[in-house]
């Protein structure tokens, strides 16, 4: 019997000797990060019971594991695992009833394989990173994590196939991405999101390195349920087209300008309590500049001094949606921009004006301090708005009434620095405050702060 299981053995273990011959080269890797978040007054005044979260004292865990592996006849995989969570919690996968995950999830998993079919295609398939310009409209899938510290955590891969065709100087993205998965309920509804997409890239090759980029991205979200209340607020069949275009150029030495714009249209559904359906049609755009120049004074401290200005369109008609049944409000797509920031956390990106100014240098080595300045105001007159507010440990969003004396919703300002103590180990600090401005009521004028510290660890 020990006999035929050796050589049982045996002839599995050569049997599978090609498979693992095949693998040329294995990395694996990864980085810890620790966050300490301190919070004072984050709903801004608007909490109404003793179990908002207005004021938070929190440290969370982030890990992640990495295998790298190149197979022969340009195949590659890759393969990530994360957790986050925050000290002191012990929720299992089974009662995740405040979303405080302390189990381990697939952040990563695709197969790439190069020349597929003739040598300019790269194919990509599975859960993968899709980063398109200046993450302004898609590089972020959005389903956060734990919800206390939204804007921190959450997953950013998408589980895509992405084909690219590199023709240089022009390359070309395709993809088609599944958001969320078909989800049905008793009364037949579903959930399903999509997104597919097409981004060209190129490279002109004159002195100012000038880079154009042009995108469609279409999203498209299935019927949502018939049992809400209230009429024109439940989904029924979305699609959002997304065209776009991106410039960037260099006029002079440091200098860079970049110049984006993107346009919604498509229908917005919705079924009435009473079960009448219909649609809504959207026309919104969203435009972006920046500017940022690496002065040439104390160039010992690498100072960099940056500016921008983002517009997301808003409704000019607070009874469009109800006379014609239009929206001209940007419906928020998959950007990944000022993630440690107030606003971020407090806003929508939808009939909103954000200013920016920021200055940063090197005062040490090793040290980089940055400073960045916010300014935020509303696109179009409106008499109240939604804020995001971590209530009860969910992102809960309350109606805020406007006063109406201006278009100002408040400003904010971030000091950060870090530290790099080794080539794989980083100190960093950044501390915040907001002010509420003048068109807020009297309800939501409390000053917000914040005060986030972490060490990470590459390896």
């Amino acid at each position: 019997m020990v006999k035929k299981f050796v050589a049982a053995f045996a002839l599995v273990a050569l049997m599978a000797a090609p498979a693992f011959a095949s693998v040329q080269n294995v990395k694996v890797g990864g980085d810890l990060k620790t966050t300490s978040v301190i919070r004072n007054n984050f709903d801004l005044g608007t909490g109404t019971n003793a179990t908002n979260n207005r004021n938070q004292s929190i440290v969370l865990s982030q890990t992640n594991l990495n295998v790298d592996a190149d197979l022969t006849d340009n195949v590659s995989t890759k393969i990530g695992l994360k957790n986050e969570s925050l000290w002191g919690t012990n929720v299992n996968a089974g009662s995740d009833a405040t979303n405080q995950r302390n189990t381990v999830a697939l952040e990563t998993a695709y197969v790439t394989m190069k020349e597929l079919l003739y040598s300019p295609l790269t194919l990509t398939v599975g859960r993968q990173p899709l980063v398109y310009g200046n993450s302004f409209i898609v590089a972020k899938s959005g389903t956060n994590r734990i919800s206390q510290i939204r804007e921190i955590t959450g997953d950013i891969n998408f589980d895509a196939v992405k084909a690219v065709l590199s023709y240089d100087p022009l390359t070309v993205d395709l993809f088609a991405a599944k958001i969320n998965e078909n989800k049905l309920t008793s009364d037949g509804a579903n959930t399903n999101v999509n997104l597919y997409g097409v981004n060209a890239n190129y490279k002109l090759g004159d002195k100012m390195s000038t880079v154009v980029e042009a995108y469609t991205f279409v999203k498209t979200t299935g019927n949502g349920s018939t049992g809400a209340t209230g009429s024109q607020v439940n989904t029924k069949n979305d699609a959002i087209y997304v065209p776009g275009l991106r410039v960037s150029t260099n006029p002079i030495e440091g200098l860079n300008v970049q110049l984006e714009g993107a346009y919604e249209v498509g229908t917005l559904g919705y079924i009435t309590t009473s079960g009448i359906q219909g649609k809504n049609e959207l026309n919104a755009y969203a435009l972006q500049g920046k500017v940022n120049y690496a002065l040439p004074v104390m160039k010992d401290m690498s100072p960099v001094a940056s500016v921008g200005v983002s517009y997301y369109s808003g409704e000019k008609n607070a009874n469009a949606i109800a006379d014609n049944n239009k929206t001209q409000a940007w419906q928020g797509m998959y950007d990944r921009q000022w993630g440690d920031t107030m606003f971020y956390n407090l806003f929508s990106r939808s009939n909103l004006v954000v200013s920016q100014l920021g200055f940063e240098l090197k005062p040490v080595q090793d040290l980089t301090a940055k400073l960045s300045l916010y300014n935020l105001a509303l696109a179009h007159d409106v008499t109240s708005i939604a804020l995001n507010r971590p209530d009860s440990l969910s992102a809960e969003a309350v109606t805020v009434t406007t006063a109406g004396k201006s278009k100002m919703l408040g400003n904010e300002v971030d000091l950060g620095l870090s530290y790099a103590y080794t080539e794989d180990v980083k100190f960093g600090v950044n501390a915040g405050y907001f002010a509420p401005g003048k068109t807020l009521s009297s309800g939501a004028q409390d000053s917000a702060t914040q005060l986030l510290t972490s060490v990470a660890v590459a390896f």
